[in-house]
């Protein structure tokens, strides 16, 4: 695709859409070249920080009219590279959209602007009755980054993913007009629902500037018990078994001792509990002490046939907990910390055969040389799997990196699984997509795109290439 070059008149009407010019940036630093993982690095020629819907209805509209590629941005904490100007174009950099425009008690909703981060979202209803549920590890990502990768997190067992949580999302499109997808009630039998097309887009199909997201009521009690094993496959063998009881837990997270090792090298503190390989973060919620008691003793019962060792019981506000989840929150951080170069995998697959990923994860560090720490959401079956340089030169690591990320694609498609979990396709996996879905689901996606977005300026060459 040939896309027009910014020109000195269209900055001066892209300019003239602005109300304050300090939002429109003709110089971009190396702060819009990258995202959380920089493997990939691209330069915007311009970057515009709009405050109204109006703005972006205005930009995104001059932007296809005009053949100019147009990349929405968030907090860039993605992984992918969904946020990075492959073709150069507008970075529309949405961190000024970041005010609470409702809150709605009365729908359980609150409506957000789409850069709204989601600390931002959780001190406001800190003093509320109710709740936004989902817990995706970076709490300083934006909501419209959320949607757009349909991002899980750590209740997603039990509350769900990102898509689960959106009443309704407000739109710009290239056609220059702003549309709202869905609503605040709560059932929809109405025709395409367009706002689930939306979520987890990538910011491929239209700019996301609003968001009512649904509220729970706050539960009362919660509690968090770490359970060790002797190792982590008769930890992860015990997950089935937990569901099965019929508990339904908030959170059921697996990590093993070796990257607990990275978080105490790195991070300078000891996880408190010693014996141990493999490790089930149990989180439970309830509204009242008995409830939470009985879920406790069912789900800890069905540990037992595989090794376990007697649970460690947190209250959730107790210092030990803080420190068990402040562990678990920065492992990425510190297996970033730990390599000069670092990519990641997060295949999603049922929660019976993480057995068989992780089986296949041994075995391509012994095939490869390659150190491929992991841990993940055990209780749905997302795994985060990492992929370290260490001492490799860039080549070897291209080349061993590649060989890696399609084994473990293939190990996921054999047992029904997903590409992708939470962290989205972006940039750095878009030629692996096709492969892995198939040229008719592939072409199918086109054809969306085509209509959305006809002159391909939306966020181009990201989930999968433009063309054939």
């Amino acid at each position: 695709m040939s896309y027009h070059h910014l020109t000195a008149d269209d900055i001066k009407i892209l300019r003239s859409y602005i109300a304050d010019p300090a939002r429109v940036i003709t110089e971009p630093t190396a702060h819009w070249d990258h995202d959380q993982f920089k493997t990939v690095r691209a330069m915007p020629d311009l970057v515009i920080q709009p405050a109204t819907n109006d703005e972006v209805v205005k930009v995104v509209k001059y932007a296809s009219d005009h053949l100019i590629p147009l990349v929405p941005r968030g907090n860039s904490t993605g992984l992918m590279g969904a946020n990075l100007t492959i073709h150069g174009g507008i970075s529309l950099d949405m961190v000024k959209l970041n005010r609470i425009l409702s809150y709605d008690p009365g729908s359980l909703t609150l409506t957000v602007q789409a850069g709204a981060r989601l600390k931002d979202i959780e001190d406001y209803l800190a003093d509320k009755p109710f709740t936004y549920m989902p817990a995706p590890a970076m709490h300083w990502a934006t909501i419209g980054g959320n949607v757009a990768t349909n991002a899980g997190g750590l209740k997603a067992i039990k509350y769900g993913v990102t898509r689960e949580h959106i009443r309704s999302l407000k739109v710009a499109l290239t056609d220059g007009k702003l549309y709202t997808f869905g609503s605040k009630a709560v059932k929809s039998s109405s025709g395409y629902a367009l706002k689930d097309l939306i979520i987890g887009s990538e910011g491929t199909l239209g700019v996301v500037c609003e968001v009512a997201l649904r509220l729970y009521p706050r539960p009362r009690h919660i509690i968090n018990a770490v359970i060790p094993f002797d190792t982590l496959k008769h930890a992860i063998q015990s997950v089935p078994a937990i569901l099965a009881s019929g508990v339904e837990p908030t959170t059921v997270e697996f990590m093993g001792r070796k990257v607990l090792n990275l978080w105490e090298k790195f991070y300078n503190q000891k996880f408190p509990i010693t014996e141990g390989d493999g490790f089930i973060i149990l989180g439970l919620d309830a509204f009242t002490p008995g409830e939470l008691t009985a879920m406790l003793e069912t789900a800890v019962a069905a540990t037992k046939a595989f090794n376990a060792f007697d649970p460690v019981v947190l209250d959730a506000a107790s210092h030990e907990a803080k420190v068990i989840w402040d562990a678990r929150e920065a492992l990425l951080l510190a297996i970033q910390k730990s390599t000069p170069q670092m990519d990641e995998v997060d295949v999603s697959v049922p929660i019976n055969h993480i057995p068989d990923v992780l089986q296949r994860i041994d075995e391509l560090e012994q095939e490869t040389g390659m150190r491929i720490p992991n841990f993940g959401h055990a209780g749905d079956g997302n795994l985060h799997i990492y992929l370290c340089s260490d001492q490799l030169s860039a080549t070897a690591f291209a080349q061993k990196r590649d060989l890696v990320i399609r084994e473990l694609y293939k190990t996921a498609a054999a047992v029904d699984g997903n590409m992708s979990g939470e962290h989205g396709i972006g940039y750095a996996r878009k030629d692996y997509f096709e492969g892995y879905y198939g040229k008719a689901y592939t072409s199918l996606l086109r054809r969306i795109k085509q209509l959305f977005d006809p002159n391909g300026v939306l966020n181009p060459d990201k989930i999968f290439p433009l063309h054939e």
